[in-house]
């Protein structure tokens, strides 16, 4: 009988004890329960838009080291708390007692109400405020249907409805004060003609000083 030689592995024919046809490869097995997260990893250029505080304190502690990111955190921390410190002490305005002042040269007011808050006014700040404009019984300019006032605080000459009775009458006052002033015709604005024996009545709601404007 003849004998068939022995086949190498590998020549391509088939095994009489393997399957016929090509093998497939094997699937890679899946990992249920995983996402990409490749999305969320930073791009690493500039300041984390998310948290800036975390990028900074990132920053100085490489750059000082631990203590440098431990300061960085204290200060923040400080300026914080003091924020809310003044958040949960402060006060709004106080109501006055109506007295009358009386400041000479017939100039005279009554705070109706007393801020307490801020600072004070300053040769050269700026000051922001409302006012309702009366002669006698009969208003003639109220400035909520329009724009407060704004003018720099002893700077002449005087914008329109400033006069030296509104400067020297809101001497003192604080943001959310609110005081009526009557003034006589000597310290009215220019070219305002009072009746005799009748003031010029100003009701004046303080709204903004900046003595840091420039």
């Amino acid at each position: 009988f003849r004998r068939d030689p022995p086949r190498m592995a590998g020549d391509g024919a088939p095994d009489a004890d393997s399957p016929q046809g090509p093998s497939e490869p094997a699937a890679p097995l899946s990992r249920p329960g995983t996402y990409d997260v490749s999305k969320l990893a930073p791009d690493g250029g500039g300041f984390n838009k998310f948290d800036p505080v975390l990028t900074a304190s990132t920053f100085v502690s490489r750059r000082f080291g631990i203590v440098g990111g431990l300061a960085l955190v204290g200060l923040l921390a400080a300026t914080e708390g003091s924020e809310i410190i003044k958040a949960f002490t402060a006060t709004g305005p106080v109501p006055g007692t109506g007295e009358v002042v009386d400041l000479g040269g017939g100039l005279t007011y009554v705070d109706e109400l007393v801020g307490t808050q801020g600072d004070t006014l300053l040769p050269g700040s700026i000051v922001g405020f409302q006012a309702v404009v009366s002669i006698g019984d009969k208003q003639i300019f109220d400035t909520h249907s329009d724009k407060p006032i704004a003018y720099t605080y002893g700077k002449k000459p005087y914008p329109s409805l400033v006069c030296a009775g509104v400067e020297q009458g809101i001497r003192g006052m604080k943001v959310g004060g609110k005081r009526r002033l009557s003034i006589p015709q000597a310290l009215a604005p220019e070219g305002v003609k009072l009746p005799p024996g009748v003031d010029l009545t100003y009701e004046v709601e303080l709204t903004e000083i900046l003595t840091n404007y420039f």
